[in-house]
């Protein structure tokens, strides 16, 4: 691997994951009205009336409020919808995620205990952590993906940096300091995969997140600075950054202006995203009715609109389709996250 090799011990509340600040100054309004929906109510897994099953009980690993937990409520509303139960958001944060995977894993597979679970926990952890309690390959079912935030790139204003391009030319130079929002995280991760593919290296700068980074970039005491959309586009739209390029698939519809990383290095992408899995040995009829039902939330613009404003894309991809991208990702993040050197307790 050609990418530097960061070392270092990760705290065991810094995820692949973090809690995201407002995104593009819209939250407000839609981020207390989605507190206010837990518990959420509507018809019955099983067909029945709404009060005829217990809850369902829908485990996420971060605290609420942060980014994950709203984009978890608005998929708990749309499964109460669907689904005619009542569903619970259940927050245990620690430990990236796992405390709350773990849980889950661990849980009776009935159909009364779900998972919103980020990339971390399901394709990350495993390769940082010392120690997991549970195997991400094996003890869930996998449902459905849900939605996913990209990576992107930011450069300083004065650095000369507008493409991936002019990235590797500023590198060929020599190592530039380029920061992330901490170590073991999926921006992490990603840089140290865009330095190995591109063949260049940069000398990695760990911040406890966004907040502190951002004036070092502004300033150029960083050239190079790796985000979220969530936080990273913000700066980039007001001219106190630029946007290099972004890790998804395809030009995003949040700034559809801002080239994608995979224009100049095929096949990158870089996301975190959240999806719905349950434990192992779920009954192939509730899995299939979940499945359908989060196909179902995601196509419907509403929600797509809904997820937008929370700096999300909609996903709704089939089991089979979950189930190859942890084994995809897995395989990716692994030779990454030990060429990074991060390990956590």
């Amino acid at each position: 691997m050609t990418g530097p090799a960061a070392g270092g011990t990760v705290r065991p509340d810094l995820p692949g994951e973090r809690a995201m600040p407002r995104p593009l100054a819209i939250l407000g309004a839609t981020a207390l009205a989605l507190l206010a929906a837990a518990p959420l109510r509507a018809q019955s897994l099983a067909g029945g009336p709404s009060g005829s099953q217990p809850p369902i009980r829908l485990i996420v690993g971060f605290p609420p409020g942060g980014g994950i937990d709203l984009l978890t409520r608005v998929m708990g509303e749309g499964l109460s919808a669907r689904l005619g139960r009542t569903v619970v958001v259940e927050n245990r944060a620690g430990a990236g995620g796992n405390i709350a995977a773990d849980a889950v894993a661990k849980a009776a597979p009935d159909g009364s205990v779900l998972g919103a679970v980020p990339a971390g926990p399901l394709v990350i952890n495993r390769h940082i952590y010392r120690t997991m309690p549970f195997d991400p390959l094996a003890d869930f079912t996998p449902i459905s993906r849900f939605a996913a935030i990209p990576v992107v790139f930011l450069a300083a204003p004065r650095a000369g940096i507008t493409d991936i391009a002019s990235l590797r030319a500023a590198l060929e130079k020599g190592p530039l300091p380029c920061g992330t929002p901490g170590a073991g995280t999926t921006q992490h991760l990603a840089v140290v995969l865009l330095m190995r593919e591109i063949g260049r290296d940069c000398t990695l700068v760990h911040y406890r997140g966004t907040g502190p980074a951002l004036p070092d970039l502004l300033t150029g005491t960083i050239a190079l600075y790796t985000d979220t959309v969530v936080t990273g586009l913000p700066p980039a739209r007001d001219g106190r950054a630029r946007a290099v390029a972004i890790a998804s698939p395809a030009r995003s519809a949040l700034a559809p202006e801002v080239p994608v990383v995979a224009e100049s290095v095929p096949g990158f992408v870089a996301e975190t995203w959240l999806a719905l899995v349950g434990p192992r040995g779920l009954s192939e009829a509730q899995a299939a009715r979940l499945e359908a039902a989060m196909v179902a939330i995601a196509r419907d613009p509403a929600v797509a609109a809904r997820l937008r404003d929370l700096a999300a894309e909609p996903v709704g991809s089939t089991r089979a389709e979950l189930a190859e991208t942890i084994r995809a990702q897995d395989a990716v993040w692994g030779p990454v996250a030990r060429a990074a050197n991060v390990t956590a307790d």
